[in-house]
């Protein structure tokens, strides 16, 4: 019986892990998937498209935060074929797009996404940075991208640094990144301490007082012992 459940529970998982779609695969649902028009050279999915973003020369419309794991492009656009340094393309040939992973570029995704979705890569071309290392699509210094809007260009939150001139929005710590803002006051807290220092003021003069009283009796004791 225990070894029916177990032979059960592992055929469930790698059924489960076998559903994980990857970049290569055709199966990636439409809505993980950036889709860019070269009519508007902007990305269909984009809501305000007030950022534009480039790898070298290459240029298009998009939010200012890219919140999908991937992107396609189309491949007789500069960028696809300036990635395509293998020509290893038939497939992308056939449905005349070339998708990417577009981490590390992505500040935030539904985690649920992960469930469905794998973002690891086994070669440079399938990132948007044109660099994959243990799988994982990187930062790549020479791929020159970077994102422009109206107060001028600069890199992604998470790009290495060396001074915030180089960060489009944020601050540079080693790498492109977000403060926190500053800490607000609690009115409760100003209302404790209001408290906390009225009632010494309290305890002061309350003390004072008393140690007046005493002083008075003891110079009265004093002349009534004359």
């Amino acid at each position: 019986f225990f070894l029916a459940i177990y032979t059960c529970f592992v055929l469930f998982s790698q059924c489960g892990y076998s559903q994980i779609i990857t970049i290569e695969s055709d199966d990636i649902p439409y809505k993980y998937i950036y889709h860019l028009n070269i009519t508007t050279n902007s990305v269909e999915e984009c809501e305000y498209c007030n950022t534009t973003i480039c790898r070298g020369s290459f240029c298009f419309q998009a939010d200012k935060i890219f919140n999908l794991p991937f992107i396609e492009i189309p491949i007789n656009s500069n960028f696809s074929q300036s990635n395509n340094n293998s020509m290893d393309c038939k497939k992308c040939n056939l449905s005349k797009t070339k998708r990417y992973i577009l981490y590390p570029n992505v500040l935030y995704h539904d985690p649920a996404i992960d469930r469905e979705v794998s973002t690891e890569c086994s070669k440079n071309e399938q990132c948007f940075t044109n660099k994959c290392v243990n799988n994982t699509c990187v930062t790549n210094e020479n791929a020159d991208i970077k994102r422009c809007m109206f107060i001028g260009c600069g890199k992604f939150i998470g790009d290495p640094c060396t001074n915030n001139d180089e960060c489009l929005d944020g601050e540079c710590n080693e790498v492109c990144y977000i403060p926190d803002p500053p800490k607000e006051k609690d009115p409760i807290d100003d209302a404790l301490l209001f408290l906390v220092m009225f009632g010494l003021l309290i305890s002061i003069a309350i003390i004072g007082t008393c140690m007046g009283c005493r002083n008075s009796g003891n110079k009265s004791s004093k002349t009534e012992s004359y």
